[in-house]
């Protein structure tokens, strides 16, 4: 496994502005979910024996994202909670007559730099991810480029170093094995996805973790 964060996915710069280290996103957060938190808290017993390995999301931090949103505007503006506030209206309008939807959480692997934990079925997710980019890019905020085929999943862990020595190299095989093989049985979780959120997220480089600072709860199936 290599180390999750490197220079090209840090967002802001040790001893520049605090705000470069926190974005706009439109987060699933399944805390209100005790199946997923539960199945979540066995891959945590898996990641806290690899500590040199992998980090351990916690269970407060644990998401899906939906949409990234740049932190400035086309014209150069640092977006702010008005922009999100007319943004939350405009996705709400969106997601008007999509109603609610169940997935199934899991199986879990260890990628290049993380631990994976897969979602499924895609279809429902990737319209939700539609339905929230025309109401972002209606409100006028700047998105990343649009997927060919949204990837939903979630993260379980983040890569602490590369494994780059004999030892730890043996130790990333080991916990990849343990994570496509120990959840057992029920390898997976349901999950209701009902709405998302409309958040600040921050991101904190070392230990890596991204926290949320919910900011415009949005409904599936409301107005």
């Amino acid at each position: 496994m290599r180390q999750f964060m490197n220079p090209s996915r840090l967002w802001g710069s040790f001893g520049g502005p605090d705000e470069d280290w926190v974005r706009p996103h439109v987060l699933w957060l399944p805390q209100d979910q005790p199946d997923v938190l539960g199945y979540f808290a066995r891959f945590r017993e898996i990641t806290a024996r690899y500590p040199d390995v992998i980090s351990t999301v916690d269970p407060g931090d644990l998401h899906m994202t939906v949409q990234k949103i740049h932190p400035q505007t086309a014209d150069g503006q640092r977006v702010d909670d008005g922009m999100l506030k007319e943004a939350a209206v405009a996705v709400q309008r969106e997601l008007a007559d999509l109603r609610p939807f169940s997935v199934e959480i899991g199986p879990a692997r260890a990628s290049g730099s993380a631990g994976i934990v897969e979602i499924w079925p895609e279809q429902q997710p990737a319209e939700l991810y539609r339905r929230v980019r025309a109401g972002l890019t209606a409100a006028g905020l700047q998105l990343p480029p649009a997927e060919e085929h949204y990837w939903c999943h979630m993260t379980c862990g983040y890569g602490v170093q590369d494994t780059d020595t004999p030892e730890l190299a043996a130790r990333s095989d080991r916990l990849a094995s343990e994570l496509g093989r120990a959840i057992r049985p029920g390898i997976r979780a349901s999950a209701t996805v009902s709405s998302v959120w409309l958040a600040w997220e921050r991101q904190h480089p070392d230990p890596v973790r991204y926290t949320v600072d919910r900011v415009h709860e949005l409904f599936l199936g409301q107005l």
